[in-house]
């Protein structure tokens, strides 16, 4: 197809593409290489040819809206400061938006949207974890790592082709879906192959890497055995007033003309889906006038541990040591190139696709988009907020940067401890502290203190789960056990993000505690008064006083899967509760199987919550109730101000989220 400057929609994009290349400092073809190498591992997994283009398509410009932001920070050879980062993150959401002005196909949007999103929920903007995350994002994920690292940065050179197979091997279960690296390994492998075939033509057959599975990595550090694992309508909805549609108006573009955030004229939510009806942030400007958009945090500050979303800047840390894959030497041609005009040149055989069929495909489950919420609560005003579920999504840090005070509330035990860790804890974990939590986790005792384990885990990760949670327990400080708590579920997740398939990426989980440990960076300093709870929601919502009321209804789907099918070993591990009781405390929505009970729970939960000037209450459909059964429910209590929304319906397991604001006195 032809624009009416005769040029293909292919020719343009090829030319945006290298322009983001050149802004970005990349000396060699970065964005077309991704292409290459996610178009041949999206026919590798069988997905249909328009979802093949929108991955290709979104790989080109998955930048975009980095370079419509074009932050000073970011040529910068130095760490960034945590008030750059939060400006970072805004990058995917300008890059979604950027994709709906060119008329890109919603597929390829969203996978802009999530292109930094990890397998373990520690990406951004929407810290999507697991098979949550679309297939076509965790392919972007895994392509933009590698082929980052074989380039020159402004902070750093680039690495060597074994460092960075070494990197995108350690990334697997933390940044990258396992399954998505071992095919792209697979890939590499045959691409590397052939240009040892060109190079040395009498390099035999046999001496070839098989291309269905990545070369064994080298013998662990550690004298650790690592087991197998356990294997993982369009609506009408009445608006009052006003419908507006944001997202994270909170830092700006330093060259751009100041100007305020504006709302889209209000839209039908049922027409949502068929563009974005958010404002247009890469025109606004971050400055001392701009303050109550882009808050600044002081340089005074404690610091907190988190792991936070963590750009590409570090994502060659802790490189684990592997045997060189291929001794051949690279030719005089960049590594890059000569990689892509070998992925250019070669045909994904019908045959071959059937053998990469094991990926995970995403569930229609309830999925948190923090950068959605975050741009919802930063039109609202209030001084101070109260969360009922806090589930692990980073809302926090936000709030923390804007100076809010925080009462936050899960009655899980495993995020109730998750909730006091990213709320309250004010120091990092320190190595002496690492150590003792860490001492003799791989020795068996002569019974397990909680045999549930094995209901998910291996023999070995059983024991060494169960030892870390009895190490846990000995910790004196309180808001010390619920950081090391909170490490031990990562650590415990990534253990369950492998299979038989991919066990051989697997590194010793004492090694990935260090890690997730050591990458608890500081974030923005807390209110002294934040609190965290673990009480059922009804009685902290009886007690809690608070301007602002943020209530994320729990889901009325019974089917579970991403993050959410993950709460019932986490339960059982912190809580040392059998699988029947952590049931009955993490899945409440199972108990509902008609929409009158679901709403009858709603209505008993917003009863007592008249003492709060401002409701948000958050849902998602498709559900037993509506977006319009919500509204009508929090319309008995108080008016109904606004109604946000969401969509992205376009994509599998995806849902459309409401955010519904009831201000002004009760009824």
């Amino acid at each position: 197809m032809e624009t009416a400057k005769g040029k293909t929609r292919e020719e343009i994009i090829n030319r945006l593409a290298d322009r983001i290349d050149t802004f970005e400092k990349y000396n060699q073809p970065h964005s077309r290489l991704m292409a290459e190498l996610a178009t041949h591992l999206a026919r590798r997994f069988g997905l249909a040819t328009p979802d093949v283009d929108a991955i290709a398509e979104a790989a080109m410009l998955h930048d975009i809206g980095l370079y419509a932001m074009s932050p000073a920070y970011h040529s910068l050879a130095r760490p960034l400061s945590f008030e750059a980062r939060l400006d970072l993150w805004r990058h995917p959401i300008i890059g979604e938006q950027q994709m709906a002005k060119r008329d890109a196909i919603r597929h390829a949007q969203l996978l802009v949207r999530w292109h930094h999103e990890w397998w373990n929920g520690s990406g951004y903007p929407d810290m999507l974890a697991f098979e949550d995350i679309p297939i076509g994002a965790r392919i972007l994920r895994a392509v933009e790592l590698y082929s980052a690292l074989l380039s020159d940065r402004p902070y750093r050179a680039a690495l060597d082709e074994q460092q960075a197979i070494a990197a995108l091997t350690g990334s697997a279960g933390i940044e990258c879906d396992p399954y998505v690296v071992k095919a792209l390994l697979a890939l590499l492998d045959e691409l590397h192959a052939r240009i040892e075939r060109e190079i040395s033509p009498s390099v035999t057959e046999s001496a070839s890497v098989d291309s269905t599975a990545p070369a064994p990595v080298s013998a662990q550090t550690e004298n650790e055995t690592e087991p197998s694992s356990a294997p993982e309508p369009q609506v009408s909805v009445e608006l009052s007033q006003t419908e507006s549609f944001a997202e994270l108006p909170i830092a700006l573009e330093p060259q751009a003309e100041a100007s305020s955030a504006t709302n889209e004229p209000a839209q039908p939510i049922s027409s949502i889906g068929e563009a974005i009806y958010e404002p247009d942030l890469a025109s606004q400007q971050w400055t001392a006038d701009s303050r109550e958009i882009a808050p600044v945090i002081s340089t005074s500050a404690k610091q907190q541990p988190v792991v936070q979303p963590v750009d590409e800047r570090q994502a060659n840390e802790n490189i684990p040591s592997i045997e060189p894959r291929h001794r051949q030497t690279a030719p005089a041609r960049p590594l890059i190139e000569v990689l892509l005009s070998r992925a250019q040149s070669i045909e994904i055989a019908e045959s071959d696709s059937p053998r990469w069929r094991g990926w995970c495909v995403s569930r229609y489950n309830k999925k948190t988009l923090l950068g959605f919420q975050a741009s919802v609560l930063r039109q609202i005003e209030f001084r101070s907020i109260a969360i009922p579920y806090l589930n692990e999504a980073r809302l926090d840090w936000y709030l923390k940067a804007w100076g809010k005070l925080i009462f936050a509330n899960d009655p899980r035990a495993w995020a109730g401890a998750v909730a006091r860790a990213t709320v309250e804890a004010a120091e990092e974990l320190g190595e002496d502290i690492i150590s003792r939590i860490l001492e003799d986790v791989y020795v068996p005792r002569v019974r397990l203190a909680n045999p549930d384990l094995r209901r998910w885990f291996g023999e070995t990760d059983a024991w060494w789960m169960d030892n870390l949670r009895c190490n846990i327990d000995r910790l004196v400080d309180e808001l010390t056990r619920a950081q090391a708590l909170t490490f031990g579920l990562q650590t415990g997740d990534y253990a369950l993000s492998f299979n038989e398939v991919t066990r051989e990426l697997r590194r010793p989980l004492t090694t990935v505690f260090w890690q997730l440990a050591g990458r608890a960076v500081a974030g923005p300093a807390g209110h002294p008064h934040n609190r965290s709870f673990n009480q059922p929601a009804d009685n902290f919502i009886k007690h809690a006083r608070a301007d602002l009321l943020y209530l994320n209804l729990p889901s009325s789907r019974a089917g579970r899967g991403g993050a959410e099918a993950r709460s019932e070993w986490r339960e059982a591990w912190v809580s040392g509760s059998p699988l029947a009781e952590a049931d009955r405390a993490t899945l409440p929505a199972i108990l509902h199987q008609s929409r009158q009970s679901y709403l009858a729970s709603i209505d008993r939960t917003l009863r007592p919550a008249s003492h709060f000037k401002t409701w948000a209450v958050e849902c998602q459909e498709p559900g037993l109730a509506t977006a319009q059964d919500i509204v009508d429910l929090i319309k008995e209590y108080r008016p109904v101000r606004a109604t946000y929304s969401k969509d992205v319906t376009e994509v599998a397991g995806g849902l459309r989220s409401y955010i519904i604001v009831g201000e002004g006195s009760p009824r």
